[in-house]
């Protein structure tokens, strides 16, 4: 059933595991399917009045609502469209768990895997069909950047004697994307306090940083600069940090 998968798809998107190409379409999808946003909106409500109830009465509620929708065809429907009897029958356990969980640091790192991805490699892009005719250590790093092999990018760029801002910020994305938010956030704390380009993305990234390593109240501070430079980062700053308030 169609309605079934995209329920599935949108519950993996809020929980933070949709990624790549997978990603990308259902946002593509989100943006021309109106009614495909209605769901994605109705189940975020249906999140937060989950995160206002109290652990043991959510839990009697959940109870109750799967013998509701299991009861006789007779009785009044629970919910008024199809797709939200779906919804609760397939969805709701795995967001109510997402939402119970007691650690400060599955809440930051849910909110990484939500809103960061890897900056788009804008200096050196490696162009689909041609042939690689830069053999330089740099031009090596942005590639294997481009290729997500991020081992290898930090390597290389970590080899070069002399690192600009450009090489700082993606050497900086790949010990985030390879998973070790450490050692990104003094790289990306060099951007902002030596250099003027690239500031902003370092400033952003490092908010990231600090979700992906738990620090939720660094975090926040990271999040407060890069809504108070009023740019291009600054919405999805404000909605990050309602949901760490």
């Amino acid at each position: 059933m169609e309605e079934e998968k995209d329920i599935a798809l949108i519950t993996a998107y809020l929980e933070g595991t949709l990624t790549g190409n997978d990603k990308s379409t259902l946002e593509e999808r989100l943006n021309q399917e109106p009614g495909l946003q209605k769901i994605l909106d109705d189940l975020n409500i249906l999140k937060a009045g989950i995160r206002h109830a109290a652990h043991e009465e959510m839990r009697a509620e959940l109870q109750k609502l799967e013998h509701e929708l299991s009861a006789s065809e007779t009785s009044k429907p629970l919910f008024q469209n199809t797709w939200l009897k779906v919804a609760a029958s397939v969805a709701i356990v795995a967001v109510a768990a997402w939402l119970l969980l007691p650690s400060r640091q599955s809440t930051t790192e849910q909110l990484y895997a939500q809103n960061f991805e890897p900056y788009p490699n804008v200096i050196m892009p490696t162009v689909r069909g041609g042939q690689a005719t830069d053999s330089s250590l740099m031009a090596q790093g942005y590639r294997a950047y481009d290729q997500q092999d991020f081992k290898k990018s930090i390597e290389l760029f970590e080899s070069l004697e002399k690192k600009d801002e450009g090489v700082l910020l993606y050497l900086g994305n790949s010990y985030l994307a390879s998973g070790s938010p450490e050692k990104a956030i003094p790289v990306f704390e060099k951007v902002i306090m030596d250099y003027e380009i690239f500031d902003e993305q370092a400033e952003w990234y490092l908010a990231g940083s600090y979700l992906k390593a738990g620090d939720a109240e660094k975090a926040k501070e990271a999040l407060r600069k890069v809504t108070a430079r009023g740019r291009s980062y600054k919405s999805r700053a404000e909605i990050i940090l309602e949901k760490l308030n």
